[in-house]
């Protein structure tokens, strides 16, 4: 069986890709600095600077947050995987005969409302 690069390799790949083309950009469009839609250097408002600063690791604080948040929705899901299957298992583990429970409560009375 022929196995797959890792992905981790792939997304390193995708992001060097991503810093090559848009570093590329960013130095054609601020050939001579007085084109329209020219970045200084130290563009720091435009999202697509910021991606590139990103990109090319010159914002260490912004991947740190990124990691951050990656790890935390991570954890979460985790949570919510956990709770998933031992909700699934709890009714098998609690099943108990039909005669020693309790019938249901009856259901409250539906007030039908016309809208007009």
């Amino acid at each position: 069986m022929n196995d797959g690069p890792d992905w981790v390799d792939q997304a390193r790949r995708l992001v060097t890709g991503l810093g090559q083309t848009l570093g590329s950009a960013l130095g054609e469009g601020a050939g001579d600095g007085k084109a329209a839609g020219a970045h200084p250097a130290d563009c720091h408002w435009c999202p697509v600077c910021q991606v590139a600063a990103v990109v090319r690791g010159e914002r260490p604080e912004v991947t740190d947050a990124l990691a951050d948040v990656l790890t935390a929705a991570a954890a979460a899901l985790r949570s919510v995987s956990e709770r998933a299957s031992a909700a699934a298992a709890e009714p098998a583990a609690a099943a108990e005969p039909a005669a020693a429970a309790e019938p249901p409560p009856p259901a409250p009375p539906v007030q039908h409302i016309e809208i007009a």
